[in-house]
């Protein structure tokens, strides 16, 4: 199941384009604990060795993992011990964002213990467009918060009156917030996220607007933006101060 219809629809990745050995070694994207995923691997039912292996957790929709990462070429799940399947063994990750879901095929690359669990590495065994196509909003939803970079800090207040700090990658996406210069506090941000702009004072409502202009947008397409906003500050990185996540997820809900 595609997570956009209207927006996100120009799929980057092209499983026509490149083989798996060619997107080998394409930036990874962490996924923060704090983004609402659920993750699951299922062995097929071609793998009946692994799928002999039962644990109480272990159910028909897969066995529970953690995604800690993911790229055009494959994905980092965190799984208990206990999982057991051969090198090269065919499994589906199903991920699942509230209502919406998406099975993966994948392959078993490698496997490595870290600490009580293990960390399995999957290559993408994707051969359909309309996979591909999914897969690339999920990553793209991941990359949008993960990559950002400091990219302006105003130590004076500017014109504005305010002091300004932004936030910026070249997917592209920009987070820019305004702080009261007496007290630093927090008084209105701006979020950029590719076409769409998001945008709120405290104490105030958000707007959801497109395009370089900033135009209002209809209400299917704002629905959209608004998920994309919420999935988005669910996985900002560390480079943004807390007090700024903490902030624009007041927004989010």
């Amino acid at each position: 199941m595609k997570f956009f219809n209207r927006i996100l629809k120009q799929a980057e990745i092209d499983a026509t384009e490149e083989q798996p050995s060619e997107r080998r070694g394409k930036p990874r994207y962490p996924i923060s604990p704090d983004f609402a995923l659920q993750a699951h691997l299922r062995p097929p039912p071609e793998g009946a060795e692994a799928a002999r292996v039962k644990t109480p957790s272990a159910d028909v929709s897969g066995w529970d993992c953690r995604v800690v990462d993911c790229s055009e070429d494959g994905v980092r799940v965190q799984m208990l011990p206990s999982f057991r399947v051969q090198a090269q063994a065919l499994c589906h990750l199903i991920l699942s964002v509230n209502t919406f879901e998406l099975v993966v095929p994948c392959r078993i690359a490698n496997v490595r213990h870290q600490g009580a669990h293990v960390i399995f590495g999957l290559n993408l065994a994707i051969e359909d467009e309309a996979t591909w196509a999914a897969y690339w909003q999920f990553l793209e939803v991941i990359a949008l918060g993960a990559t950002l970079k400091l990219h302006r800090q105003t130590t004076r207040p500017d014109a504005s009156g305010y002091i300004v700090e932004s936030w910026a990658n070249s997917r592209p996406a920009r987070l820019t917030v305004w702080r009261h210069p007496a007290n630093r506090g927090l008084a209105a941000f701006e979020f950029r996220l590719k076409s769409y702009l998001v945008r709120a004072a405290a104490g105030g409502g958000v707007e959801f607007l497109i395009g370089p202009a900033a135009r209002p947008t209809t209400p299917a397409r704002t629905e959209e933006i608004r998920r994309l906003f919420r999935w988005v500050v669910l996985n900002l990185n560390e480079t943004v101060p807390a007090d700024v996540r903490n902030f624009v997820r007041q927004f989010s809900s």
